[in-house]
């Protein structure tokens, strides 16, 4: 579908948008979320923010010791009645077929964030998933370049997110939910 005409379909919509109309929408390079009955679109980030996305996939993958989980790059979570989001790597139960994944078969959501993002991820989106009982949430800030990469490791507890580990010095070390140590700024820089 081109573009004139996904523009088309969105702004003759009147109202709200339902999770029918959402998924009925046509496929698109454009990260599309259905926020609360509202479209919320962000343009393709950065090489580096792809190549961060790509390799923390792999990471995550290759770590993780139970074969019920899996990492996937992106996808869409339903974390309650029309609210998806994308998040940029998603840890879900393994082997499902779905068109979304429902937050209750999620274990770990990471975002990376970017300068035209970092608000909605540390903050909307941080509410968001501790709201959906998500249990760990990862965000890797890249806001501030490859040379300044930095995380934060966020686990869920009473209803809210604590963080539990920082790399402050782009060098992730987790505990949970599985071991696992990564240098974040070799990875953006594809190393």
């Amino acid at each position: 579908m081109s573009v004139d005409t996904l523009y088309e379909a969105v702004f003759a919509h009147g109202g709200p948008w339902t999770e029918d109309e959402y998924f009925a929408l046509p496929e698109t390079p454009a990260r599309i979320e259905l926020v609360d009955g509202m479209l919320v679109v962000s343009p393709l980030s950065s090489v580096p923010h792809h190549r961060l996305v790509y390799e923390l996939t792999h990471l995550l993958r290759t770590t993780c010791p139970d074969g019920r989980w899996e990492a996937l790059p992106g996808g869409n979570v339903r974390l309650w009645q029309d609210h998806i989001r994308i998040p940029d790597v998603v840890v879900a139960r393994s082997g499902l077929d779905v068109l979304y994944v429902d937050a209750d078969d999620v274990l770990l959501l990471a975002e990376v964030t970017s300068p035209g993002n970092f608000r909605q991820d540390r903050i909307v989106k941080h509410t968001d998933y501790a709201e959906a009982g998500i249990a760990f949430y990862l965000r890797v800030d890249l806001h501030d370049g490859v040379g300044e990469v930095r995380a934060s490791a966020f686990e869920l507890v009473d209803g809210s997110y604590r963080e539990y580990a920082t790399a402050p010095d782009g060098v992730l070390r987790l505990e949970r939910p599985w071991p696992l140590e990564a240098d974040l700024r070799a990875l953006a820089r594809g190393h």
